[in-house]
């Protein structure tokens, strides 16, 4: 009897348990569906265009919304005029930001990328060699025009864009304020390294504008001009052949 009942034991712990029923679920034959289908088509009213359309619905509930909006200004008209205040234009070179909405997957770098666009112009730098030294210390950031779409123009670029134009871009951090602080911060450091008047950069140094000339000969590949093929090398400088001297 003790070996029996450790048998059943044994095969009771290796079973396994499903919750699953196993009664099938039943089957529905093509004949109920099309009466279904007959019962619902008899329950839906017939439209004889004699109500506004989905697209005309949502314009009636925009204009609802809007027609609030207008009842309360109207309503707190005196508290809304005392907080009022007069417009200021911003002075000439002042930083402008500007934040896009992308409408592509929300983890996406480009859409936490933040863009800073500054005219040299409109920096606090005290003299021409702090000019100079921040186009050294700001590298391929600096143009001589003003880089990309970005931002929209204003017409005055070449008032403000004498000295050339900063770009700083970021993207690295996963939210949009921490990437706009991240190039105010570099924009801040640039200027203060400018200003520097120990700072070991000398000011004869020339501009590197290396970045300038790869951009325009990417841009203009279809115009660019055909290799010369020097003593049968293609693209061999003419410059690099010895100097015959004439007897």
């Amino acid at each position: 009897m003790a070996s029996t009942s450790t048998s059943r034991v044994g095969i009771i712990g290796r079973r396994t348990f499903s919750t699953s029923s196993s009664r099938p679920a039943p089957r529905i034959r093509r004949w109920q569906w099309n009466k279904l289908d007959s019962k619902l088509q008899d329950s839906l009213v017939e439209y004889k265009f004699d109500d506004a359309t989905s697209l005309g619905w949502l314009r009636l509930f925009k204009i609802r919304e809007a027609q609030e909006l207008f009842r309360k200004m109207e309503v707190d008209r005196e508290a809304l005029r005392a907080q009022s205040r007069p417009f200021i234009p911003p002075p000439k070179g002042a930083i402008r930001l500007t934040t896009t909405i992308d409408l592509s997957e929300p983890d996406s770098s480009r859409h936490m990328r933040q863009v800073l666009m500054v005219p040299v112009d409109g920096l606090p730098l005290k003299g021409s060699e702090a000019t100079h030294r921040l186009k050294l210390i700001a590298g391929p950031r600096w143009t001589p025009h003003r880089p990309g779409n970005e931002i929209p123009s204003e017409g005055n670029d070449e008032v403000e864009g004498k000295e050339g134009w900063i770009k700083i871009s970021e993207d690295r951090f996963e939210s949009i304020n921490m990437n706009r602080k991240s190039t105010l911060d570099m924009l801040e450091k640039l200027v203060d390294a400018a200003n520097d008047p120990n700072s070991p950069l000398s000011t004869s140094i020339p501009l590197d504008t290396r970045h300038v000339l790869a951009k325009q000969n990417k841009e203009n590949v279809s115009r660019r001009a055909k290799m010369e093929v020097v003593g049968g090398v293609r693209g061999f400088p003419r410059e690099w052949l010895p100097q015959v001297q004439s007897t």
